[in-house]
This record gives structure tokens, sequence and C-alpha cells, in this order.
């Protein structure tokens, strides 16, 4: 049953208590002031008592729904006028990213990876509906119709408010990681770091969140199926499971947007399949079917870039990684890092540690101040105070980005070549809107391999996004 508002509730009771006014005084001679001032400071004691009895049993003074039958005068008080629930709720949402890189090796790359095609594609193009079934249970669903094939992005339920706190369920980006939570439309850059390759990121499973201390701390504690398909699917009786937590605290916040982030993850996998494998490419991603034609469109996977590190799929016991995080925010300058390892005990008594990190800086050119969520513990959207539009004088919103990035995937006993990538990246992103952005980045890639030697790469990639 629907409150109904005070606000409401005080214009009914005052236009009552006027028609009772007029009534009481028709066919009488007309009062004194005092009189009246009596008659209304009467009428008003009455229209008071009527809205606590109305109110009374509700915490937030609104409509009492049945608390009371009758007025402290013995008037009975109206039936609640009952109007169908506004459950569920949706909203349409989605963006897509279309990529084109541009590719420059050495020759001691060209023979240690290949010759890398330069590459145009919808990296890419998500549709997703979100809402609510009830108050406080909420619900996304979230696909990619991008790379040929169809899969679940985030699908998942939500229960808010709990007594432990905020309870998700389904397929979600795990918390481990202050890159791996910032939504990859948000990122300065058109990938997130080569650390992305030590962490569990999206599986399906259950998960416990909430803040603290007025928001200056935000926890998130997870439990998983490992590893999942892309579907959300996970078919294993010998382990396949795993777990993860970030704990994130902002030290210093003023009006003028400068803050201190912080934060630990730690996350526990215990394969399924007894097998993992670790790889990342350059930070640019663009491929296509390698069976061109009706018969190669739902065939995974694709030709592209391929991967500059990889362990290969190492026999595996159980593995286990940390995280530590670290964000200064100055309005329109924001310095972000991360250090991380992945430690891997295999069969045999083996272990392998395998170390990663990144630091990253962005500065908006045009003076917007780059959002930080608490709840989240990561930045946010840039827009422009102005929207693109020469005609009026708006040029959106200029942003200039730089990140220095490694990955060692060298270890024993690896089916893998391993390998170790230093990666550098300039990049420059237009907002046109608060929706629509282009970004040009230059990277450029040191890779060593233990037995081919030292190699570079760079490339030329751009970006046209689009989301709504």
């Amino acid at each position: 049953m629907e409150r109904i508002s005070r606000r409401w509730l005080v214009v009914a009771a005052l236009w009552l208590g006027c028609i009772q006014s007029i009534e009481s005084t028709e066919g009488r001679d007309s009062p004194s002031p005092a009189t009246s001032r009596g008659t209304v400071d009467e009428r008003l004691d009455q229209i008071e008592a009527k809205l606590h009895a109305l109110s009374r049993g509700t915490p937030d003074g609104t409509l009492g729904m049945g608390h009371v039958d009758s007025f402290p005068d013995g008037e009975p008080i109206p039936p609640c006028i009952e109007e169908p629930p506004a459950w569920p709720t949706w909203r349409v949402t989605g963006f897509f990213q279309l990529d084109a890189g541009f590719f420059s090796q050495d020759a001691a790359n060209r023979a240690t990876l290949g010759d890398i095609q330069d590459g145009l594609g919808f990296r890419r193009a998500r549709l997703a509906a979100v809402g609510e079934v009830e108050d406080r249970v909420g619900y996304h669903l979230e696909f990619d119709f991008a790379q040929a094939q169809p899969r679940f992005v985030d699908v998942w339920m939500q229960f808010d408010e709990t007594p432990m706190g905020n309870l998700r369920i389904g397929r979600y980006r795990q918390p481990f990681g202050m890159a791996e939570q910032t939504s990859i439309r948000e990122i300065g850059f058109l990938e997130r770091p080569m650390t992305f390759a030590l962490a569990p990121f999206r599986q399906t499973g259950v998960m416990l969140f909430d803040t603290a201390l007025d928001e200056s701390i935000a926890w998130f504690v997870s439990g998983y199926r490992y590893l999942s398909d892309n579907y959300g699917n996970v078919y294993a009786d010998g382990g396949g499971y795993g777990m993860a937590a970030r704990l994130t605290t902002v030290l210093l916040q003023d009006d003028s947007g400068h803050l201190i982030h912080l934060g630990v993850d730690y996350s526990y996998n215990d394969p399924g399949l007894d097998s993992v494998k670790y790889f990342s490419s350059n930070e640019i991603f663009v491929g296509q079917n390698p069976l061109l034609g009706a018969a190669g469109l739902p065939v995974l996977p694709l030709t592209s870039v391929p991967a500059f590190v990889n362990t290969g799929a190492m026999p595996t016991r159980r593995t286990s990684l940390f995280d530590v995080e670290g964000a200064v925010a100055l309005g329109r300058l924001t310095l972000q890092s991360e250090a991380r390892w992945a430690r891997v005990d295999m069969p045999g008594g083996v272990t392998n540690t395998f170390p990663g990190a990144y630091v990253q800086v962005r500065y908006v050119l045009t003076g917007e101040e780059i959002p930080y969520h608490r709840k989240n513990g990561v930045f946010a959207r840039v827009e422009p105070l102005e929207v693109a539009n020469p005609a009026c004088g708006g040029w959106g919103a200029w942003e200039i980005a730089a990140r220095l990035s490694y990955l060692d995937l060298n270890g024993t006993a690896l089916p893998g070549p391993g390998r170790h990538l230093t990666d550098v990246t300039l990049g420059i992103n237009w907002y046109i809107n608060a929706h629509t952005k282009f970004q040009c980045s230059w990277i450029h890639a040191d890779l060593a391999d233990p037995a081919l030697g030292d190699s570079t790469a760079d490339t030329l990639a751009v970006r046209g996004q689009i989301g709504f």
C-alpha cells in the first residue's frame, strides 16, 4: 500500500478545517477578532491531533496503515487508498567500443610473436537491463555481442541493506583490484593494465559488501566457483572454488576534490580443472574470426593480438593472489598505482610467484574534476562542463594520460614461454559529452624472452565509444 505524503495530508486537513469552520459559522453573527482567533487555534489543535493519529506507528511520520481506527474526537478515519505497486522497475543501458590498432615491430619481436596484423573491430557491444523487482531487491542483466559470440557479462540479483550488508548473487566482477572494479567505460585507457591477468575477475558466486564510518571504509567479501565459462557456468567436483576480499579506505577528502585512497586485496582459488593460465597482450585487443563466412560466425577463439607474456596452462593445486592499491586525487589530476603477486602451487612441490605492477597519471586539461565513488573505491566518469559544439564555443573535455606497467610471467616448469613485458602508454581522450568519447593511445612494449632475447613493438590505438 502506498504511503500518503505528509504534504498532501496537511493540505487535505486544512481544507477540511476550512469547510467545517465555514459550516459552523453559517447563519451566525460575525464573531469578534478574539473569538475568530480562538476558533482558528482550536481547529489547528484538532487538525494537529488528527495528523498525529494518522501518522501514529510509522517512524517517518507518513500515513499509519491501519494502526488507529478513529480520530481523537471520535470521527472515523477514512480507509487508506490502495494503489498498484510500481514494481518491477527497469531501465535499458548499453555501450559499444569500436577500436583500431596499427602495429610496428622490430625484427626480434616479429621472430618472437609473429607478424601482428593491423586490426579494426568492436571490442565491446553490450546491452543491459537494470532495475528492481521490489523494494531493495535489484537485478542486472548484461550481455556482450562483440567478438563473434554473445556471452554473459554481469548477471546478478542483489538484496540491499540486509543485516549483514548488501548481498549479491550471480555472475559479477570479483572484489579484487582497483583497476578491475573501475568500469571499462570510465578508465582513461583502452584496456586495463597488464596486472589484470592476475585477477579472478568475473566469476559466479555470492558477495557481501557495505561501507562503514560515513563511507570512509568500503569492504567486500565474495565466494564463487572457479573457473567459470562465458555463461557463468562451472562443472567440476574436484575443487572449483575461490574467494576474494577487498578493503579500501579514504584517508582524506575535501570539497576541492583532494583525496588519498588506500586498499588491500586477497584472493584464494582452487581451480576446478586443476589448471590455470596467466597471459597478457600489450594492453590492446583487436581481431577477427578465423573462419570467415556463415559457418565460422559462432566459433571461438578469434585470431587476434598474440599473448606477449604467457605461462601456458599450468597444472595447479591452488593459487593465492595479493594486491595493494594506492591513489591520490587533486581535482583534475589523479595518480593511481597497484602492486600484485600471484603465488601458484604446482604438483611436485613447485611454487611460482608472478609479480606485476602499474602506475598511471591522468590530467584533465579543460578543468573538469575526475570524481571518486566512495562505495566502490574507484574513480568515475569525466563529464564535460560544456558539450562539444564548435558553433557555440564548446569543445567538450580533454584529458591526457600516461601509464607504466609491467608483468613478469617467468617461472619454473612452465608449459608456456613465460617472458617479461614492460609497457609505456601515452594517451589523449576527448569527451564530447557525458556519453561519447574518443581515445587515442601510443603503446611502447619492451619484451624480454628467456630464450630469444629482447624485442620491442609499438602500437597506435584509437577508440570511439558511445553509451547510454
